[in-house]
């Protein structure tokens, strides 16, 4: 078909336009939105995450206006963007297939800076962002058969375009990543895309658009983005509205892991005992307030805590706020988490509910931190001045931050302590570990009651206690932190000002170590899938071939029908 023939008015070549158009609209969204579940796992949800991702995207869709401009006035054939759509959709389907591999690459030539996602971004989505923007200008010069509808052919095309982006957005946000995996997801936009270029392509196209999806259908199940192993035996697998869910099995203990980073663990043969070490610190708010009756645990998990807390304190009431539901719902199937009168469950976010919710407690612990991620609303000032107003007159908090006293990583817990100050004069510092400069759990307990306990006063009231997990602890000299933490250059965090995302090294994952040596040795196993290998090899002869193809039969400039 000549490209006089496809610009007559003629509604049907309008229509496969207008669908061209609106597809790509709701794919570039939707890779968007889906591609910061690759990223976050190992940058953490920072504001360099989500800026790179925004930017890369304006980015290629502003070279592609430019770009497709040019090439639409010289060759506007409708084959042609149905094949360059068609390419798209092919490269987003090989991106599960590359993309831990584009992730390593960028951490060896460029470790541990705030330049590092972008990279990442720029070598997965710069192409594709590119090549979609070809999409708005030739459709137009295709669609305009005179320059007096000019501006309402552009205009229907643009709005449709920005509609697609925008159900493509709520689709993803709200219906794909709660029900699917993420290879699953990437997988369907490919094909939709490769689907929708299908209208403007012959046989051929066809035949290795049919090729690409029997190839991806086996099996799905076996696919997993690299950059999220699994730990052992998979028994539940979820993408929630936060963060990756994983609930492993190795031996004789069950984990679960957000993000790929684990948050608990359980003894099958002992489900009430503690297995990761720092959730033993816990303990010291009854230390502290050993008449504590009301307990606040801000952060579920497996609920470890709570569970270790009502067996062991049995006049004491816990309170859980927990934002994920499909936490709660996991803890509840495989952590052994039961219906209890003394334990309240709240599915909330924990300053929201804290604001509105007029209870006090005795013990609050604040556990919703990891290495990668940082609920920064939930580490300012006014956040704290919330806790302080839901506290007991002689109440205390515990705190569970990871960071390190040294070096570049300790600019974190210098901030927070500092910002805690403002509003709880007393603090203690515990960490978990004897070097300083080490990335660690490190513990703080605050108060506005003049608490004077030493070293000595603390490790009797450990080994007086019901709990005595902190006995061999408390007996370490080093890890009784009686410093001075120099907050000199540290700022105090506020909602106004919040240089969390600067302060915290987005790599603390690849030094934190929470997995034991054997656990490496699982994940390795886990993550070389040969099925996967040997799909891959396929995709890329595939791609090899349709890229002849394209060069051949459609790129090419010549007049008359197109192959």
């Amino acid at each position: 078909m000549t490209v006089d023939s496809f610009s007559k008015f003629n509604p049907n070549n309008l229509l496969k336009l207008k669908i061209l158009t609106f597809t790509s609209g709701a794919i570039i969204m939707a890779l968007e939105i889906v591609t910061s579940r690759i990223l976050t796992p190992v940058f953490g949800s920072t504001i360099y995450t989500w800026g790179s991702l925004i930017g890369v995207i304006l980015s290629g869709l502003s070279i592609g206006y430019f770009l497709g401009g040019k090439v639409a006035d010289k060759h506007p054939r409708f084959d042609k963007i149905c094949g360059i759509v068609f390419s798209v959709g092919l490269f987003i389907v090989g991106i599960p297939f590359f993309s831990s591999n584009v992730v390593d690459f960028t951490l060896t030539i460029l470790p541990g800076t705030v330049y590092t996602p972008l990279i990442t971004t720029l070598l997965l989505l710069l192409l594709p962002s590119v090549l979609l923007g070809f999409v708005s200008p030739y459709v137009i010069k295709l669609g305009t058969s005179t320059l007096k509808k000019v501006g309402n052919i552009s205009g229907n095309f643009y709005s449709i375009a920005t509609v697609g982006s925008i159900l493509g957005t709520f689709v993803t946000v709200f219906i794909l990543i709660p029900n699917l995996g993420v290879n699953q997801i990437i997988f369907g936009l490919g094909i939709i895309l490769i689907a929708s270029s299908l209208i403007g392509l012959r046989t051929s196209p066809k035949i290795i658009a049919v090729t690409i999806v029997v190839i991806l259908l086996i099996p799905w199940s076996t696919m997993s983005v690299n950059l999220v192993p699994h730990y052992g035996t998979l028994l539940y697998e979820k993408e929630t509205p936060f963060s990756h869910l994983d609930v492993t099995e190795f031996g004789n203990e069950r984990s679960m892991y957000l993000d790929g980073l684990r948050h608990s663990s359980m003894n099958l043969n002992e489900p009430l005992k503690l297995v990761i070490d720092y959730t033993e610190y816990f303990h010291l708010g009854m230390m502290f307030n050993p008449t504590a009756s009301d307990i606040l645990f801000v952060g579920g998990g497996g609920f470890t805590g709570p569970k270790n807390f009502l067996a062991l304190y049995p006049d004491t009431k816990i309170d859980v706020i927990e934002i994920d539901p499909d936490v709660i719902d996991a803890a509840k199937k495989y952590f052994e988490l039961k219906e209890d009168a003394r334990l309240q469950i709240f599915n909330d976010d924990a300053r929201k509910h804290l604001s509105t919710f007029e209870k006090k407690y005795d013990v609050i612990i604040l556990d919703a931190y990891s290495s990668t991620y940082v609920p920064y609303h939930l580490m300012t000032h006014e956040f704290f001045q919330t806790l302080e107003k839901r506290l007991e007159p002689d109440g205390v908090i515990v705190s569970n931050f990871i960071g390190s006293f040294e070096g570049f990583n300790s600019q974190i817990i210098k901030a927070v302590y500092h910002t805690m100050k403002q509003t709880f004069p007393v603090a203690y510092v515990f960490p978990t570990e004897t070097y300083p400069t080490n990335i660690q759990n490190i513990m703080i307990v605050s108060s506005n009651q003049p608490y004077e306990l030493d070293m000595v006063t603390l490790l009797e009231i450990a080994k007086n206690t019901s709990a005595d997990y902190l006995v061999d602890e408390l007996s370490t000299k080093e890890l009784y932190f009686q410093k001075t933490i120099d907050t000199s250059n540290a700022p105090i965090i506020t909602d106004q000002r919040n240089p969390i995302d600067v302060m915290i090294n987005p790599l603390t994952s690849q030094f934190y170590e929470l997995e034991s040596q054997e656990e490496k040795i699982r994940e390795n196993k886990n993550v070389n899938d040969s099925v996967d290998r040997y799909r891959g090899v396929i995709l890329i002869l595939i791609t090899a071939i349709w890229l002849i193809y394209f060069k051949t039969k459609i790129w090419i400039n010549y007049e008359g029908v197109s192959n």
